[in-house]
């Protein structure tokens, strides 16, 4: 989804600071650059025990997403698709501190062929950005089988010329901490349902 930029909020007590003198601005991919007025991508593929269908199930079910996204208190869904039921229209509500602002996003949920899985969100009800989206792209591993690439990027351009100067020293360690998220929660739905698959042999 594109509702992961809450640690944004730290910027109000850091940016000052930072802008006190020059300085330079490193991506993700390793670029050095200035200030830009062009939205700013962050990607990052990792490798996930479990199947494309698995991963992708907890990717598109955007209603969940309070279960396990960091300083999520609310997640939602207007409208879904209905063939699959997918959703094509949720948000979130994020909560940090004195930071309290919902998110309402278009979806877009993929199923193409060889199992590769495609979702895609794009920001329609914001305050604090310009251009905010993600894209997930889900495909089976080449080389390891039951296993998953998993490929996250995370775009985003803040209304604010101040955030912007600084947002990139926060962009990778966010896009890192909801794949983190998102690992974790396909890991912990694995566990219970062989848990549930194990008691029900024993019965």
């Amino acid at each position: 989804m594109s509702f992961y930029l809450w640690k944004s909020v730290k910027l109000h007590s850091r940016a000052n600071w930072l802008l006190q003198g020059s300085f330079h601005s490193r991506t993700l991919l390793g670029w050095t650059s200035h200030t830009s007025d062009k939205p700013q991508n962050f990607t990052l593929t990792k490798t996930i025990n479990a199947t494309p269908s698995q991963v992708y199930d907890v990717v598109s079910e955007v209603s969940k997403y309070h279960e396990f996204i960091p300083y999520c208190i609310e997640s939602f869904v207007n409208e879904r698709n209905q063939v699959d039921n997918r959703p094509t229209e949720a948000g979130l509500r994020v909560g940090f501190r004195q930071y309290d602002e919902r998110y309402t996003c278009k979806i877009k949920c993929e199923e193409k062929a060889n199992e590769e899985f495609i979702v895609q969100a794009d920001s329609i009800s914001h305050t604090l950005f310009q251009d905010l989206s993600t894209r997930w792209i889900i495909r089976a591993h080449p080389q390891r089988h039951n296993a998953t690439q998993a490929e996250l990027l995370l775009r985003f351009k803040f209304r604010s010329r101040l955030y912007n100067s600084v947002s990139s020293i926060f962009g990778k360690s966010v896009t890192e901490l909801v794949m983190k998220a998102f690992e974790k929660r396909v890991f912990e739905l694995r566990k219970r349902s062989l848990k549930a698959a194990t008691n029900a042999s024993n019965m």
